[in-house]
Parts: C-alpha cells; sequence; structure tokens
C-alpha cells in the first residue's frame, strides 16, 4: 500500500455529493470485480454520517495502474477529480475499513420468529418489527444487487487501530477485516 489516487465528486447543481459517490463508487466496485484483485484498498477521508464527497484508493502502483487501465470510471469525468498516481507519505496513522451489516433484516425477522416460535410473520408483520429496530449510525453507500436487482445500504467503518500496518487481502467492496490503510 504504497501508493493512492484521491477521486474527489465536485460540486454539481444537479445531483448531490452523495447520488454521486453512490454512482462513482459502484463503478469502482464492478472495476474491481473485473480485475479480481484483492490488493487494492479504499478510504473515505471525508467520511462523516455519509461518505463524503472524496474517495481514496489504496494499492501498489502497478496494482493502481491496472486498475485506472480498466477506465471504470469512464461517464463521471464531469463529475470528478482525479489526482495523478502519488506515493504515500510516511509514519502514519492506520486505519481498518470494513463492512458492517446489519443483522436485523425483514427476511432474518421472519426466520428468527418462525424459528422459535410456532407462528410465522407475513411481510408486514416482519417489516414493523424491523422499522422498530435501531439503525446503524454510520456511513453508507447506496449499490444495487447485480444478481437480484434489489439496492441495498453498503455501511462501512473506518476505525483506527494504531501506527503498525497490517497486510492482508480487501474484497472487492475495498474493504478487510484484517487488512490496514494509511490515514491521511
Amino acid at each position: 500500500m504504497d501508493h493512492f489516487i484521491d477521486i474527489k465528486v465536485l460540486p454539481d447543481p444537479e445531483f448531490n455529493a452523495t447520488t454521486l459517490m453512490n454512482a462513482l463508487y459502484a463503478k469502482l466496485h464492478r472495476g474491481l470485480v473485473t480485475l479480481q484483485n484483492e490488493s487494492l484498498g479504499v478510504s473515505f477521508p471525508a467520511a462523516g454520517k455519509t461518505p463524503g464527497d472524496l474517495l481514496r484508493l489504496h494499492g501498489t502502483k502497478p496494482d493502481l495502474e491496472r486498475l485506472m487501465e480498466l477506465n471504470w470510471i469512464k461517464g463521471l469525468g464531469d463529475y470528478t477529480a482525479t489526482t495523478e498516481l502519488q506515493l504515500v507519505p510516511a509514519d502514519l496513522q492506520q486505519v481498518r475499513i470494513r463492512r458492517i451489516q446489519s443483522k436485523m433484516t425483514a427476511a432474518r425477522i421472519r426466520r428468527s420468529v418462525a424459528r422459535n416460535t410456532d407462528k410465522s410473520l407475513d411481510e408486514q408483520q416482519a417489516t414493523e418489527l424491523l422499522e422498530k429496530r435501531q439503525p446503524l449510525k454510520l456511513p453508507y453507500l447506496m449499490l444495487k444487487s447485480q444478481s437480484t436487482g434489489q439496492q441495498f445500504p453498503l455501511h462501512f467503518e473506518q476505525k483506527a487501530v494504531g501506527t503498525e500496518a497490517v497486510s492482508g487481502t480487501f474484497n472487492s467492496y475495498g474493504f478487510s477485516q484484517t487488512a490496514t490503510l494509511p490515514w491521511f
């Protein structure tokens, strides 16, 4: 993880930054799936309640060059500003960025009730129970599943873990349960 590329979503009168970040990230995810590389990570340096307007790609110079050769960002050039490939500064705080999934979905509630009682819930009852649960208070991106066509929130957590870098693999979202990324 010695290089990075920053992609900033530019202000636009027609689309808010979150909508553009969702589109940018969906294209990145498809590029990572195509590349099938487990060495590329992502971070969101401007994240707060939302992912913010800055996406940082982390990796080695050859891996990042291969990703950018895919031209996965095509169609969003007017809405983004991409930096050149740059070296990561030395001696930085490390952060782990991982996906966090809600344990309560309507389908899980229905299965749980059916498993633990002799009655099952219909969709309406499960939805009512789901609405009563505490939502995750993490930034997220809205993605559309390529297999089911359904939209889903991809919640993520960025957690500082010290100054010791930990190597590992990254999934097709650019997240890892174990590996860290430099935070700057």
